[in-house]
């Protein structure tokens, strides 16, 4: 049973699989799947009571407190920075990973796509968005 589901309008083309050690832990995963989301846009439909956050690093990481599921990240203004954990997302959509990121921490097992570009850290393209 879902307890928070929310709106968000994604960013096109910003879909990224990110491979660093701090993701690969905070989601239990080889990487994360994220979309970067028009933080202007998040409305909480029901259970925003529920949602709980942790600050970590740069940024704050959200979760479901009953359930532990990861949703997103933002930074304190979540018109600056919010990126939606993929997994979260209920409808379909045709977005698809642009690029894998920070793949000098990437798991030796996971093969990389050859058809979207892979690079060590985050390109200063993608930080300044």
């Amino acid at each position: 049973m879902q307890r928070i589901k929310f709106e968000v309008e994604l960013i096109s083309n910003q879909v990224y699989n990110c491979h660093c050690s701090l993701f690969q832990k905070k989601h239990g995963a080889a990487f994360a799947a994220q979309a970067l989301a028009d933080g202007k846009t998040l409305k909480f439909i029901q259970g925003e009571d529920k949602l709980k956050d942790y600050f970590s690093g740069g940024g704050w990481r959200a979760f479901c407190s009953q359930c532990g599921s990861k949703l997103m990240n933002y930074a304190e203004d979540k018109t600056q920075y919010l990126s939606i954990a993929i997994s979260c997302i209920d409808t379909k959509f045709k977005l698809k990973p642009v690029a894998n990121l920070c793949i000098e921490s990437k798991q030796s097992w996971c093969q990389l796509s050859k058809d979207i570009p892979a690079y060590e850290g985050i390109p200063k393209e993608i930080l300044e968005g």
